[in-house]
């Protein structure tokens, strides 16, 4: 098959699909509950114009960015000593198991609680969701190094300095970084769980909530556009791809070695 063809096929098969939900749609003529291609446009047209979908993207996007890292600056050195001490992954393996278990958005009402209701908790809830995948998979990063380079490493005489940033750190990099894309998915289904919860107390006459959590609480209870509900979903999903195939473009550049 030509490169021609197999990028024709699936815009074929997706440019059909959105015909045919285009039709159902107004053959039903129930716009105010069905989404359709056409109603969506119009959305994120009305939204790009007024500058509504921009700004609710970038306020999700840094929450996410905040979190994302504040979660990685924890979870990754906690993540180094348990797999590098066993006696600090006795100590704090039963902890990480336990917290781990308890799903981010049950934080949600003590993070308002302690931090408020303007951002602060939602970065809270991100960088939870984000720090036991860094732990988790850094942990079995390290875990997996090959023995026998530690073991060359430590018969040429390198200290414990070098055998982290030499020999440790380039082998466990692969998983690091595959933990960070998982993290990247929790930290942006937190940050929506957030922002809908916080959305509900923000909003105040006719002042528009930031980020997109909060946009679509607005939509709903406000304007009742489905449309618009579902452009803010297709935002999610585009910049959540978006960023993943960055992470995927990082993962090749900084291990050039063993792709993935």
């Amino acid at each position: 098959m030509t490169r021609a063809r197999r990028i024709a096929a699936p815009l074929l098969f997706f440019g059909g699909l959105v015909v045919l939900w285009e039709a159902a749609v107004r053959r039903s003529g129930d716009f105010a509950l069905f989404p359709c291609p056409s109603g969506i446009a119009e959305a994120a047209f009305r939204r790009l114009n007024d500058g509504t979908l921009i700004s609710a993207a970038t306020g999700s996007l840094g929450r996410v960015l905040v979190g994302f890292a504040i979660g990685a600056a924890l979870g990754t050195p906690l993540g180094l000593a348990m797999g590098l001490a066993p006696p600090v992954r006795r100590a704090m393996g039963p902890i990480v198991d336990s917290l781990r278990s308890v799903a981010p958005i049950a934080w949600i009402p003590m993070a308002l609680l302690w931090l408020g209701i303007r951002g602060n908790a939602a970065l809270f809830v991100i960088a939870y969701a984000t720090f036991f995948p860094f732990v988790l998979n850094t942990v079995q990063a390290v875990q997996l190094v090959d023995r026998v380079l530690v073991s060359a490493a430590r018969n040429l005489g390198a200290g414990r300095t070098l055998m982290l940033r030499g020999v440790i750190l380039p082998s466990a990099l692969p998983v690091i970084l595959t933990g960070a894309r998982i993290s990247l998915g929790f930290a942006w289904g937190s940050v929506i769980a957030a922002e809908l919860a916080i959305g509900i107390k923000v909003h105040s006459g006719t002042e528009a909530a930031v980020g997109v959590g909060q946009q679509m609480v607005n939509t709903l209870y406000f304007h009742r556009d489905v449309n618009a509900l579902v452009l803010y979903m297709l935002v999610i999903a585009l910049i959540s791809l978006a960023i993943d195939r960055g992470l995927r473009g990082a993962q090749r550049a900084l291990t050039p070695w063993r792709q993935t």
